[in-house]
């Protein structure tokens, strides 16, 4: 920040030194002296660029050093509000009706000075619901309240004219939305569906070009030219859906069924453990000659902040590699998380438990399931709550402990600055982050345009003598 520094107030002086020479030699009545230039010289030194820079570079780099991440959890709630519709009422889908006038009057002066009233009639139109009522969806989860549908017509919207002369457009979205229903069913039976939401968060090691715990690998080319290597999961579908399954060479009967299997269990993950799985299931021969150097490669590119900037692959991740021959078994695994350490046997029990297990989603990531719970707070107040609900999948198994408590996911902390953080942290790397070629460019544009002022002012303020005259 210092050299940048300096070199803004170097900036900064040469702009104020060619305004001075430039004056001096158009022999102009405004006029910088040599004081002058000095004071203002030691004003844009000792206050404008350093204040101007430190706060340049603070926003630079806490803006390099925010991500997204995903954040997993439950359906706990389904609304449906019905909205009863009036004249000028609340409702939004309505149409012009009942025209009234109004006799407006205008009074204006002429150029003589004269004053004069002029009356005209004005249409003016009242607004008509279409509907006795309308209808808004939403659903409460643990990551906050979703709107599925606002303001909707009812069911057979003809039936429940406003006005019976008046016919309902058919353009209108009416009834009741089959996502809401569906996750109304899933609530009502007891079992939430699950819910994912990108949100930011502080990486220090993603934002730092130094550190040598990022991952690094030379075969991300060649396995690119390939095309063997996904992009990162970073979109949200369908409301606070997500599909974190990617498939190489590998042709599911209904890809959808491992994608709510994995969904399923990243709601009780992110719920209980504050985790993200990543699943890529592959079926190519390149892969399989060498796993460890194809996971290596998909985490370097995956964490390339370059290539896929705040959607780079987060800290909470987990990524799990399954290698197939054949297509019904799983001939090998492999998985790294989205921090360069922690975990360690966790990943080992992963490559060792999944060999040799059906390529199915009940057989490898389970079949977890959410479950509501009635839990009191501190002022004894019941709140219902949701937690997983695990079955025999290795994936559910290893990630909670289930089978071995040493292998239970546990998610490495970025700051450790909380009691209950596991690991010390990375903030050391805070010193290596610095901003970007073009945000250096901008503090130090600013810090130009902030002294321009400067110099102006003292111009303002010397007046010239030329043969006796004073301008």
């Amino acid at each position: 920040m210092l050299i940048l520094a300096i070199f803004a107030v170097l900036v900064a002086l040469a702009a104020g030194l060619i305004v001075k020479l430039a004056l001096d030699f158009f022999k102009v009545p405004l006029e910088i002296t040599w004081l002058e230039f000095a004071v203002a010289s030691f004003v844009i030194a000792l206050v404008i660029v350093p204040l101007t820079t430190w706060a340049g570079w603070t926003i630079a780099k806490n803006n390099n050093l925010s991500f997204n991440e995903y954040w997993n959890g439950y359906e706990l709630r389904a609304d449906w509000e019905r909205i009863p519709c009036s004249r000028d009422g609340p409702c939004a889908r309505e149409y012009d009706c009942d025209p009234w006038i109004h006799i407006h009057t205008e009074t204006y002066t002429d150029s003589d000075g004269n004053t004069h009233t002029r009356t005209y009639p004005h249409t003016h139109y009242h607004s008509c619901p279409y509907t006795t009522e309308e209808w808004t969806f939403g659903i409460d989860t643990t990551l906050g309240y979703y709107t599925i549908a606002d303001h909707w017509l009812p069911t057979d919207p003809d039936r429940h004219r406003w006005r019976f002369s008046v016919s309902v457009p058919s353009k209108l979205p009416s009834g009741i939305p089959e996502f809401w229903q569906a996750a109304k069913a899933r609530i009502d039976a007891g079992i939430p569906g699950p819910v994912t939401k990108r949100m930011k968060y502080d990486n220090y090691i993603l934002a730092s070009d130094q550190t040598i715990l990022k991952q690094y690998s030379d075969k991300i080319e060649s396995y690119r030219n390939e095309k063997l290597l996904p992009d990162v999961t970073h979109n949200i579908r369908d409301f606070y859906y997500a599909d974190k399954v990617h498939f190489i060479g590998y042709a599911p009967t209904d890809p959808s069924v491992w994608q709510n299997a994995l969904m399923r269990l990243n709601a009780a993950l992110g719920t209980e453990l504050q985790g993200d799985l990543h699943l890529v299931i592959a079926q190519h021969s390149t892969i399989n000659r060498g796993p460890d150097a194809y996971i290596t490669a998909l985490k370097a590119y995956w964490a390339n902040s370059k290539m896929f900037g705040d959607d780079a692959l987060s800290k909470n991740a987990i990524i799990v590699v399954v290698g197939t021959q054949d297509g019904t078994t799983v001939a090998w695994a492999r998985a790294l998380t989205g921090m360069p350490l922690g975990n360690e046997t966790m990943l080992v029990a992963i490559k060792n438990n999944l060999k040799g297990v059906p390529l199915t989603p009940e057989s490898v990531i389970g079949t977890t399931e959410g479950e509501f719970y009635t839990k009191e707070d501190q002022e004894g107040n019941k709140k219902t709550r949701v937690r997983g609900r695990h079955g025999d999948g290795v994936l559910e198994r290893i990630l909670w402990g289930l089978s071995e408590s040493a292998t239970k996911f546990e998610r490495v902390s970025m700051t450790g600055t909380d009691a209950d953080d596991i690991g010390g942290g990375f903030l050391y790397l805070e010193s290596e982050i610095e901003p970007t070629f073009w945000q250096k460019f901008w503090i130090v544009f600013v810090c130009f345009w902030l002294a321009v002022p400067v110099w102006g002012a003292f111009a303002l303020i010397g007046q010239r003598y030329i043969h006796g005259n004073r301008y």
